[in-house]
Order: C-alpha cells, then structure tokens, then sequence
C-alpha cells in the first residue's frame, strides 16, 4: 500500500488506493487508518497522504546491517581524498535516496545532500548509473510514467536524450550531473556492486561546477570514486 503513492499519486482517497492496489475497499479502509495510528500516514478531507515517518522503514533495515557506521570511515576517506561531498545512495522507484554523507569542511557545496534526501533518478548522476542495471524494456516503461521536471535551465528532460545518457553511463561505467538539479552543482557516480556483482548501491561526490573539468574528472575523482567503491563491495547486501 506505501509502494501505490508516488509523485503522481501524493494523496488518495479509499477508493484511489483500492484501485491502485487491487484490494477491496474495507480492507484498504482498514489498512489505511492502520497507517494513520502509526504514525505513517495522515488524512485530511478523506485523503490520505504519507509522512516522512515512512523513512524509518528504510533506516531500521539498514541500521539493522549496521551500515550506517561500517559505511562512514569509506566516505571520511573519500571526502577528504577529493576535497568534495561524498556519498551513497540507493534506487527506490523513480528516485535515489541517500542513505550515508561525508562533507569536508567548508566545502561550501551549493545543494546540502543530507541523509534521507531523496532526488528524481533520472535527473541526477546517481539514479542515472542505478538505472543502468535496468533492462532496456524496463527503463522505457519507467520513464514514460515518470514526470520529468526542469529544475534548472540546464536540466535534461527530453526522454530520448535521458536514455541516451543513460545508455552512455552503462558503457563508461560512470555518470555526471552538470548543474540540472541546482545551477553550480556537479555530481559525478560510479556504481557499488556486492561481491555477487550486482549493483546495489551508487557511490557519488558533488562539488561546485566552476572547480570540475574533465582532466580532474579522469584523473582524480574517477580512480578515487572507483577505488572507493571496490573497497565497499562486501559491505552491501
């Protein structure tokens, strides 16, 4: 039921959730008012609409591995390496939530990506090179649903040219922002594979736009994303 709200679907009534989710109105009556006592929902007019609180699904599952902790001395490391914001998110529908941070000190980046910030996938470098674990049939399919918003002069939101940048991170093994979320912010992502290899998480750093050009790019936030994210494979699930 949490998984049938989205960006196109913020808030519904009883019989909105009943047909998003294919269950019978009283039990999706039920199972709604459930969500309002625990804190996850509200309802305002006979339309429900999630809280924040939902967050803390994803935070006990991932505090029960005890990633918050066994992530953090990687991005320290990294942060400082590069001088830059690092950090870890994870795909979740249409969006990246970032799930572990480090920032140097006065790094003065213009975006504040804290933890539980959650960004549209197909605007920013790490739901980009999450995306490229999708199958082709997948991706079309997803982005025809999904309202791709403008959220500076330079955001991408023609569809064909998303997929395209998408195919061209799957081939490099990397993926870039260059202002589309906030203008003067860059990100860069490379993918977190667990020791299966299968992606399950992407590794990013963000700086100021003015400070990156493509010879620092190959030379030293590349190696020092990738080698990052080889050293955190056998962390994550």
């Amino acid at each position: 039921m949490i998984e049938a709200f989205g960006p196109d679907r913020r808030s519904m009534n009883i019989a909105e959730v009943a047909a998003a989710t294919d269950l019978d109105r009283a039990v999706a009556r039920r199972l709604l008012h459930t969500l309002v006592e625990l804190g996850f929902a509200v309802v305002e007019n006979k339309r429900f609409e999630l809280t924040s609180s939902v967050l803390r699904l994803g935070y006990t599952y991932l505090a029960s591995l005890g990633l918050d902790s066994a992530l953090q001395p990687y991005l320290d490391r990294l942060s400082k390496t590069v001088g830059e914001a690092a950090s870890v998110s994870v795909l979740s529908g249409t969006e990246v939530i970032f799930i572990a941070r480090a920032e140097p000190p006065n790094a003065g980046i213009a975006y504040v990506l804290k933890t539980g910030l959650k960004l549209p996938a197909f605007s920013s470098s790490s739901g980009r090179i999450l995306l490229t674990a999708k199958t082709d049939q997948e991706l079309s399919a997803l982005i025809q649903k999904t309202r791709i918003e403008a959220r500076t002069p330079k955001t991408v939101t023609d569809r064909k040219q998303i997929l395209k940048l998408i195919e061209e991170a799957r081939r490099s093994g990397y993926a870039v922002n260059n202002e589309e979320l906030e203008l003067n912010l860059f990100g860069l992502s490379v993918p977190i594979r667990n020791p299966n290899g299968r992606m399950v998480a992407s590794l990013n750093v963000n700086s100021q736009a003015h400070r990156v050009a493509a010879k620092r790019i190959n030379q030293e936030l590349l190696p020092a994303l990738r080698s990052c994210a080889q050293s955190m494979s056998g962390i994550l699930p």
